[in-house]
């Protein structure tokens, strides 16, 4: 893989942006995170414990049947614990430390990676992808936890234009400073420069995990189905209905579908 760029560990928030590397390639920033660590993060909270068990077998599982290199979590519907399986899942392939492992947030109208692991996107995923439709030269830029084998790429937050606060998907009102927002999309997707992405990121990762949107709320996952060699779907228990994954699955067939996820929260 071909990396350059800022190799600071324990960088903040603030040091998150780095500077443009010429060339081609991708570059990076180092960003070790420190507890108390988002509840989310089961393999940091409760790596010993019978939940991050769970993520080492699903992960087993999907070795044990084909080894997908590109795996698209996602869900029905909003809510049901995509993100906390995309990020559990991409720790558990970066567990086994010999492969380099990229998370990418594809969920641009609901950002949530970087807060999940606590940092600002250097650049936000939906921003590059624009970028690379214009330039697809131009270097990828992500950040790597600490000196493991893990790497994310994360989406823009959607922020109250006035305090910057980061917002909810559906919040009409900054809860910091009272200021009313507009609903955005967040970024869109082209299929082309996507498949495109994932195409480069086989050749430097050996696995990427994709936090996809949920897919009867969006299109967009039937636009990454194509690039994605797997799907996992995550279901809330006491929330998620059947008759909707149902639905959810015929919408991506014949995409294969490797496992259904049970986040027990």
């Amino acid at each position: 893989m071909a990396a350059n760029g800022d190799n600071r560990t324990g960088a903040g928030p603030g040091d998150a942006l780095i500077p443009h590397v010429p060339g081609t390639g991708i570059s990076f920033v180092r960003f070790a995170p420190e507890a108390p660590y988002d509840e989310r993060l089961i393999f940091w909270e409760q790596r010993d414990l019978e939940t991050a068990a769970a993520f080492r077998l699903l992960r087993q599982r999907l070795i044990d049947r084909g080894d997908p290199r590109i795996v698209l979590c996602t869900s029905a519907e909003p809510g049901e614990g995509k993100t906390t399986l995309a990020a559990n899942l991409a720790l558990a392939f970066a567990e086994l430390g010999k492969h380099r492992v990229l998370l990418i947030e594809a969920n641009f109208r609901s950002a949530a990676l970087g807060e999940v692991f606590g940092f600002k996107p250097p650049a936000g995923f939906a921003a590059q992808l624009a970028r690379h439709r214009q330039d697809p030269g131009a270097p990828w830029i992500v950040v790597q936890i600490a000196n493991s084998p893990l790497f994310i790429m994360a989406a823009e937050p959607r922020c109250c234009p006035k305090c910057a606060a980061v917002l909810g998907e559906e919040a009409k009102f900054c809860g910091m400073c009272g200021t009313e927002t507009v609903t955005t999309a967040g970024g869109s997707l082209d299929a082309v420069t996507f498949a495109n992405a994932i195409k480069q990121f086989r050749e430097s990762f050996h696995y990427v995990v994709v936090d996809a949107p949920a897919v009867l709320s969006s299109g967009d996952v039937n636009l990454m189905q194509d690039s994605a060699d797997a799907i996992v779907f995550a279901t809330r228990k006491g929330r998620s209905a059947a008759r909707r994954l149902r639905r959810a699955i015929e919408q991506v067939a014949p995409a294969p579908v490797a496992a259904v996820a049970l986040i027990d929260e």
